[in-house]
C-alpha cells in the first residue's frame, strides 16, 4: 500500500483554528502623575509613557482628560496614520515583553489658572486585550490621575532706590539689583518698562527666571547724558501679581542722594542743603560768623555780618548757639527739631536727613527706600539670615521660613504647632491632615494608612485602576497552536499503516 505524505506545515498556524492572538497590554509605570506646583497662568508639559507589556503591538485610537481647559493633551501622541487618510490619527507600539517593555508618548500640559489644587482622569483607549474594562466599541480602557496645584509666585526685589550718586558725563554705570523667589513656584521677570531718562537702562536679558528659593539678579544700568540731575522709574513685568513696586533710579541728582560724595569737605553739609563752598569744612550753614575775613562763613548771603553772640537766640527757637543751635539764623534748625528729607541737618546732630526713610539708621547698608523693613535693628535687613524668632529677618515678607513653625509646602499645615505635629510631610504640598487620598504610595492624609478609600479599606484609593484578565498559561508567540483535527487524523493514519506493514 502507497504512504500517503501529507505536508507537515498543515499542523502550523490555521488562522481559523489553531492560532492564540498574541495579547495586546498597555500600561502605565505610575498611577497618579503630578505635574508639581506651577505659576498661575504658566504651563508645565508632563510626559506620560505608554508601555506595551504583550506580543502583539498596541494600538492607541484616542486619549483624553475630564478637565481639558487644565490638563490638555497634547496632539504629539498621534505619531501614525491608523485610516490611511494621510493624517496621523493615533499610535501603534510595538510589542514588548513584562521585562522589555516597548514605549510610546503622550505628554499633558497642565494649565493652572487660579491658585487651587486641580485633579482630573486621563482615559487612554487602545486594542488592549486583557484589561476587562471597555468602550461601547469593545475597546480597552487604561486610566491614571493627574493633578497639579496653581500658585502666585513670590518676588521679593531690593534695593528699590538706587542711588549712583555724582558721576561724569558719558562714563557707563550700573548698579546690581537682587531678585529673591520667596514662593514654591518659578518667578519670571519678562520685560522692564523704564520711564523718564533714556540714560537708564537695564542691559539684561529677560525673560529672567528665578526658581523657588533661590535668588538672581540684574543690572540697572547709566550713561550720563550731562552733569545734570537725572532720573528715572523702572517697572517690571512680572508674574507675581502683589508686587507693584517701581525701581527708582537717580544720578547727579543732590536733592534725592543721600551718597556722601555730595559732601566733599565732610562738614555734614551738602551743596544743595546749603553748603556755599563745599571744598572748606570752615564753611557751612552752622559755621560761625567770622568778621574781617570777606567770607560768608554761614552761607546765609551775607559777608562779615555782625555776628551774634553764642550765649544768644538769634533765630529765636528757644536755642542759642551754645547750647547747640547749628543754624541760629534759621529757627526749624535745632537740636529738638524734627529731621526732614532737604539734605540738612535739621536737629544738629551731625547727621543729614537721619531718621528718615533715605537714611540708613543702624548701619546695616539698607535704609527703608532701599529696602530696610526696621531700620532701627541691624540684623534685620534684606539679604539676612531668617532666624526663628517670629521676626522677618530677610524683609521678604515671610517670617521664619524653613523652620518647624513655617508651612514650608504652603498646604496651609506646619511641621507643628507647638509641641503637636500637625503635617506629616511638611515637603508635599498633598501631604496634609484631611487630604483626599490618592493612589501615590503615600500617607496623604497623615492617619498612619497609606492608599485607602474613605472606607480605610487598604489600597481603596486606587479602585480607579482597570483590571485584567486572568492570563492563561500558554505560552505568548506569534504562532501558538493546540492540535488541528486534521493533523491528529493524518499522525493516526501514519500510526496504522505503520503497523500494517509491521505485521506482513
Amino acid at each position: 500500500m502507497p504512504l500517503l505524505f501529507f505536508p507537515l506545515w498543515m499542523q502550523g498556524c490555521n488562522p481559523d483554528h489553531e492560532i492564540l492572538p498574541q495579547r495586546r497590554e498597555v500600561s502605565t509605570e505610575l498611577a497618579t502623575f503630578d505635574a508639581g506646583a506651577v505659576a498661575v497662568g504658566d504651563r508645565e508639559t508632563v510626559p506620560i509613557y505608554l508601555q506595551s507589556t504583550g506580543r502583539g503591538p498596541v494600538t492607541i485610537f484616542d486619549i483624553t482628560t475630564d478637565d481639558p481647559e487644565h490638563f490638555a493633551v497634547l496632539e504629539s501622541w498621534k505619531t501614525d496614520d491608523l485610516n490611511g487618510d494621510g493624517v496621523n490619527d493615533g499610535q501603534v507600539i510595538p510589542g514588548g515583553e513584562k521585562d522589555a517593555p516597548s514605549y510610546g508618548l503622550v505628554e499633558i500640559n497642565f494649565r493652572p489658572d487660579a491658585e487651587a489644587y486641580f485633579r482630573t482622569t486621563l482615559t487612554i483607549v487602545s486594542n488592549d486585550s486583557e484589561v476587562t474594562e471597555k468602550n461601547d466599541d469593545g475597546q480597552g480602557i487604561w486610566k491614571v490621575v493627574l493633578r497639579g496645584i496653581g500658585r502666585y509666585p513670590c518676588a521679593y526685589i531690593y534695593p528699590l532706590f538706587q542711588d549712583f550718586g555724582q558721576r561724569a558725563a558719558g562714563g557707563y554705570y550700573s548698579l546690581p539689583v537682587t531678585v529673591e523667589n520667596c514662593g514654591a513656584v518659578t518667578l519670571t521677570i519678562s520685560d522692564f518698562d523704564v520711564e523718564g531718562s533714556t540714560s537708564f537702562y537695564v542691559p539684561d536679558s529677560t525673560p529672567i527666571y528665578v526658581l523657588p528659593d533661590t535668588a538672581s539678579s540684574f543690572q540697572v544700568a547709566w550713561i550720563p547724558a550731562s552733569q545734570n540731575s537725572e532720573s528715572a522709574a523702572i517697572s517690571l513685568g512680572i508674574n507675581d501679581p502683589d508686587f507693584t513696586e517701581e525701581l527708582t533710579a537717580v544720578g547727579n541728582d543732590c536733592l534725592s542722594s543721600v551718597d556722601t560724595v555730595w559732601d566733599e569737605d565732610g562738614d555734614g553739609w551738602f551743596a544743595c542743603g546749603g553748603d556755599c563752598d563745599d571744598e572748606d569744612p570752615s564753611i557751612n550753614p552752622g559755621a560761625p560768623e567770622r568778621a574781617g575775613n570777606s567770607i560768608d562763613d554761614n552761607c546765609n548771603g551775607d559777608v562779615d555780618e555782625s555776628a551774634n553772640p553764642t550765649s544768644s537766640d538769634g533765630d529765636g527757637d528757644g536755642y542759642t548757639e551754645a547750647g547747640g543751635d547749628c543754624d541760629d539764623e534759621d529757627p526749624s534748625v535745632n537740636p529738638d527739631a524734627a529731621e526732614i528729607i532737604n539734605q540738612i541737618d535739621d536737629d544738629c546732630n551731625g547727621d543729614i536727613d537721619d531718621q528718615t526713610d533715605w537714611f540708613d539708621d543702624d548701619g546695616d547698608g539698607f535704609s527703608e527706600r532701599e529696602g530696610d523693613c526696621n531700620d532701627d535693628a541691624p540684623l534685620v535687613h534684606p539679604g539676612a539670615s531668617e532666624s526663628v524668632n517670629e521676626v522677618d529677618d530677610d524683609c521678604d515678607g515671610v517670617i521664619d521660613e524653613g523652620s518647624y513653625t513655617y508651612d514650608d509646602d504652603g498646604d496651609s499645615y506646619p511641621d507643628y504647632i507647638g509641641q503637636e505635629e500637625v503635617d506629616c510631610d511638611d515637603d508635599d504640598p498633598w501631604t496634609f491632615p484631611g487630604a483626599p487620598e490618592d493612589c501615590d504610595g503615600r500617607d496623604n492624609d497623615c492617619d498612619n494608612l497609606i492608599d485607602e478609600d474613605t472606607g480605610g479599606v487598604d489600597r481603596g484609593a486606587c479602585d480607579f485602576l482597570v483590571e485584567r484578565a486572568i492570563v492563561d498559561t500558554i505560552p505568548d508567540t506569534g504562532c501558538a497552536t493546540t492540535p488541528a483535527p486534521l493533523v491528529l487524523f493524518v499522525a493516526g493514519l501514519l500510526g496504522i499503516l505503520a503497523r500494517r506493514r509491521q505485521d506482513t
